[in-house]
């Protein structure tokens, strides 16, 4: 998987840049106000990125630092947002802001983000708080939390599915037999 690129940034227009690495120059999508705080073409630069592959056609989107990639995967992964549209919030929202906008309904604010109406900012702000508050939840995991997480992908259940259903079912006072249990029960239909 593509986790960064560092090379020479060798041209940029607001929301592209090429970075040459090597050999390869590689055409990079980016927030069109992260353009703004690189540095000029000749430099040398580190950048955390994001490959995305749709339809056969692979793409690659950069970001600022690691926050706002892990940001723009979750927003990409929602439905009817995609990587486009992901892109475009990063760019009129940092990660903390788009998070304060969305726990307190922010309506007015991400509608300014062009593509997203007032219909589709309030389906924002259902469908990410919980994401959100997850992310938040897995920054400040125990040691017991990530080993039930590993159990549960090794016996099938997806990352998703594992880490709502200890979302729920997590207290921080569970030893790890207590909390599979009660991760497990939550899975069976009884």
């Amino acid at each position: 998987m593509l986790s960064e690129i560092r090379g020479r940034l060798k041209r940029k227009i607001p929301g592209k840049i090429w970075l040459e690495s090597g050999p390869l120059v590689f055409e990079i999508s980016v927030p069109f106000t992260l353009t703004e705080t690189l540095p000029p073409p000749g430099e040398e630069l580190r950048l955390p990125v994001c490959l995305w592959i749709q339809e056969g056609v692979p793409e690659i989107f950069g970001f600022g630092d690691e926050e706002a990639r892990e940001t723009f995967k979750l927003l990409a992964s929602l439905s009817g947002v995609g990587p486009r549209l992901a892109l475009n919030i990063l760019a009129f929202f940092r990660p903390e802001e788009l998070e304060k906008a969305v726990q307190t309904e922010d309506l007015k604010a991400l509608s300014r983000v062009p593509g997203i109406g007032p219909r589709r900012a309030e389906r924002l702000c259902v469908e990410l708080r919980g994401k959100l508050a997850l992310k938040k939840k897995s920054r400040s995991r125990s040691a017991v939390y990530e080993e039930a997480l590993a159990v549960l992908k090794n016996l099938g259940f997806s990352a998703t599915e594992a880490e709502e259903t200890l979302a729920e079912v997590f207290t921080g006072q569970e030893d790890l037999d207590e909390l599979l249990k009660k991760a497990l029960k939550r899975f069976s239909p009884v």
